[in-house]
This record gives structure tokens, C-alpha cells and sequence, in this order.
């Protein structure tokens, strides 16, 4: 598969069927940020070594790369705010995940079938002996919890388009802290659909969508099986 050089990227519960209005916030409810059409997928193969090797640079670098319809895509990594946020989840995560012998990882990428796409979660929650796939990814079906924290810069990316790239990997559950919304929130999705391509974006990729604003209790589903105090993630 051709890939293409680095480009710079700048409480409600309700279970839902396959159609039904975007979960997302209203003002990226609109056709505009939908990717532009790409080729069709290929199967799965391993990332060339010197694309592989470009990434974990990068990544090393303070540089998130990701790989997305055949392209790297470079941007920064999370900002104070960001960094914050995620401290204070795996604080809060902490004592389940110590019990479990589960591990938290920052670096380590997701990898979205059939092509040789990945994601670069804010933080993933692994179980001890996770599938991987190569030296800096692992499968989706392995994943426990993949995080993002919403900035400026990566809102829409965050809500329009993992949503369907970890669903289609096969991430059970995916969490979004947003400290860019007001109020502030956090959804948890969970349930992926199992027949959704590349371009799915008019589905709802996960069947079930939970949201609390700041200071509400979510519920993490098991493996989890906990509460989280969504205050104690904010200032």
C-alpha cells in the first residue's frame, strides 16, 4: 500500500440503533468535515519498517503520527491542559488497574483495519498480554479503553472520526474528556458496529452512547465495573 508523506493536522444514556442523529456536538454536524474520498482499502499487512520507523521518530519527538487513509498525519502532542486531564484519570483508574494487572500506555498506537492506519489515543488501557501487531501497535479487540482528551485543534477529529476508526478496529469501549465543551462533559461509547468501511460516517459507529457534564457520575461497564467522579478530571 502507497503511503503519502507527513501532513500537519492544525449525563444522558441512550442505547441506540444503526440510524440515528449524530452524537456529536452541533457544530460539527455537518458534511464539511467529512474526509475527502480515498482509494478503496486493501488487506492488512505490516507497516514498512521505514514508515514504522518514521512514526516512533516522531513520536520520540514530542509528535503525534498517525496514519490515516494511507497518510501520515503529524501533530503536536497534547497540550498542559490535556496532559492534566489524563493524569488525573489514571489517577482515579489507578487502584482497578493495579488489582486487574493491567497497564496504561500513552505510546503506543491502535490499529485500524484493513489498511495500515493507526491511532494514537491520549491513553490506552491494555490487559497484561495485548495482541499486538507490530513494535507500535496493537488490535483494537485487545484494547480495554481507549481515551482521547478534545482540544481546539483535534475536536472534530475526535468526535467525527475515531469514533468510526476505533469502532471499526474493534475498541470496546472509547472515552471523550471534553474540557472544550460548556458545559464541560465526558462521553462514553461503547458497543462498536461490526460491518462498518472506511467511510461510514452517516452510521453511528458505537450502539451506545452515555454523556455527563462535569461534576456527574459515569459508569465504566466491565471489565471496568466502576464510577468515575467527572469533576475530579477538571479544574
Amino acid at each position: 500500500m502507497a503511503l503519502t508523506k507527513p501532513t500537519k493536522h492544525g449525563g444522558h444514556d441512550h442505547p441506540v440503533p444503526h440510524k440515528q442523529d449524530d452524537p456529536v456536538p452541533g457544530d460539527l454536524d455537518s458534511d464539511e468535515h467529512e474526509p475527502p474520498e480515498a482509494r478503496q482499502p486493501e488487506e492488512s499487512q505490516e507497516l514498512p519498517d521505514e514508515v514504522l520507523h518514521l512514526c516512533m521518530q516522531l513520536n520520540a519527538s514530542g509528535y503525534r503520527a498517525e496514519i490515516r487513509l494511507g497518510q501520515v498525519v503529524v501533530s503536536p502532542w497534547m497540550s498542559e491542559e490535556s496532559n492534566e486531564i489524563v493524569y488525573r484519570l489514571t489517577k482515579l483508574l489507578l487502584p482497578l488497574i493495579t488489582a486487574k494487572g493491567w497497564r496504561f500506555f500513552s505510546n503506543w498506537a491502535v490499529h485500524i483495519p484493513p489498511m495500515l492506519d493507526h491511532r494514537l489515543p491520549d491513553l490506552l488501557v491494555l490487559p497484561m498480554k495485548a495482541e499486538r501487531l507490530d513494535r507500535m501497535r496493537v488490535h483494537g479487540h485487545s484494547v480495554l479503553l481507549a481515551v482521547e482528551v478534545c482540544s481546539p485543534g483535534n475536536h472534530e477529529v475526535d468526535w467525527k472520526e475515531k469514533p468510526l476508526d476505533y469502532a471499526r478496529a474493534g475498541v470496546p469501549l472509547y472515552l471523550i474528556v471534553d474540557p472544550v465543551a460548556s458545559p464541560r462533559r465526558v462521553t462514553l461509547m461503547s458497543d462498536p458496529l461490526l460491518d462498518l468501511e472506511p467511510f461510514d460516517y452517516h452510521r453511528q459507529a458505537y450502539q451506545r452512547i452515555v454523556t455527563v457534564e462535569e461534576g456527574a457520575v459515569l459508569e465504566l461497564p466491565e471489565p471496568f465495573g466502576i464510577k468515575i467522579e467527572t469533576s475530579a478530571l477538571f479544574d
